[in-house]
């Protein structure tokens, strides 16, 4: 009897951990809403993914461009791409007033180099703007419980928070003295 116990308990337990084990759904994080036409049919399919930006927008501007002639004024370190889980729980952005977005930060320790470029849902880019604002500060005061960081620290304080149109352009120097002139140059002109 005890044998039989022990038996069927084993096969209840190997039944749990394959249940378990079966059945996962993808985790892609950084899907793609870039126009109008794809958001509809991801909204009719049920999808609440936001975006990153391969494609040009309805207006011209490929935000992959606009990230890389940044990135050329100011290179960020071990480049770690910005997915869709950092846009929303590390920069507590909603995610419903960002249509696309693209960017890269500093995967180094300590360093704070960070590029963002959102297209705003239409009429959002002050919301987006107010809540990197609310980010950059609270990396500010996060930086400043580190004395080791406050190379970092000051290149946030720096940090621009840039609006043009539907566009939200948030940059973190990464290098210690770096030219925010020509980081501003190089937003403009990819702005402009």
């Amino acid at each position: 009897m005890k044998k039989q116990i022990a038996t069927m308990t084993c096969a209840l337990l190997a039944a749990v951990v394959l249940a378990g084990c079966g059945g996962s759904s993808s985790s892609s994080t950084a899907s793609s809403k870039v126009d109008s036409a794809s958001s509809s049919t991801a909204a009719s399919v049920g999808s609440t993914s936001t975006a990153s930006s391969a494609a040009a927008s309805a207006d011209g501007y490929n935000l992959d461009d606009i990230v890389s002639a940044i990135e050329a004024a100011d290179p960020i370190s071990n480049p770690l791409e910005i997915d869709e889980t950092a846009l929303q729980y590390d920069m507590m952005l909603t995610l419903e007033n960002v249509e696309s977005f693209a960017g890269v930060r500093s995967n180094d320790q300590g360093n704070s180099g960070t590029i963002l470029v959102v297209k705003a849902v239409a009429g959002k880019a002050g919301d987006v703007a107010a809540e990197l604002e609310t980010y950059k500060q609270n990396q500010v005061a996060y930086y400043g419980n580190y004395a080791e960081f406050a190379d970092g620290q000051a290149q946030i304080e720096d940090g621009r928070v840039v609006t043009s149109g539907d566009y939200v352009v948030l940059v973190f120097a990464n290098t210690e003295g770096a030219d925010y002139g020509e980081i501003d140059k190089a937003i403009d002109s990819a702005l402009n």
